[in-house]
């Protein structure tokens, strides 16, 4: 092959000579123009990003809830404590 200084693929091919294989395995060649599997690639990752989004919200919803809880249940403890001191305050020694 002569040397062009374009990348391989698009170089030609003298008569397909067999050639030594890539050390990484090329993923399977999808139809269409490069643009075209550019913007599929793009669009599958707008879509994960959105998925994504979605469950980092649900996430944050279930943190929300239980922050909520942890202070309800810090004042549920305290008029607990209060309630056992004033019992205690009242029991003969």
């Amino acid at each position: 092959m002569a040397e062009t200084g374009a990348p391989a693929e698009f170089e030609s091919h003298e008569a397909d000579a067999p050639r030594s294989r890539p050390s990484h395995p090329q993923p399977p060649r999808r139809r269409g123009s490069p643009l075209m599997q550019a913007a599929d690639d793009v669009a599958e990752i707008v879509e994960t990003l959105k998925q994504t989004l979605n469950q980092m919200e649900e996430v944050l919803e279930l943190i929300e809830l239980a922050e909520r809880q942890k202070l309800i249940d810090e004042r549920e403890i305290e008029g607990l404590r209060r309630q056992l001191r004033q019992l205690q305050s009242r029991r003969p020694d």
